[in-house]
């Protein structure tokens, strides 16, 4: 299995809150899955539901371990997150 490669900011969706060490974390984390996971997918194609951990956590709901740490990750860094306005779309 190749490993997941954190999303570049460009690349990134608009509406994608996390930051560089948090997007390595994710995308360690979805490493663990197979290629062609729709987690996986979503989160390397820059999609709306590959930038948010609430539908990330629904599309990994049926390994419970990452759907922790998941949250988990989200956790942590939720609390170190600057402000910033919702995107103009």
């Amino acid at each position: 299995m190749r490993r997941v490669i954190p999303l570049p900011r460009e690349k990134r969706h608009p509406s994608d809150y996390r930051d560089d060490r948090e997007h390595a974390e994710v995308a360690h984390l979805l490493s663990s899955l197979p290629e062609k996971h729709p987690a996986r997918i979503a989160y390397l194609s820059g999609s709306w539901e590959g930038a948010n951990t609430l539908s990330l956590s629904r599309l990994v709901a049926a390994h419970r371990e990452l759907l922790d740490r998941l949250l988990e990750i989200y956790t942590a860094h939720a609390g170190e997150a600057p402000f910033r306005a919702p995107p103009r779309l």
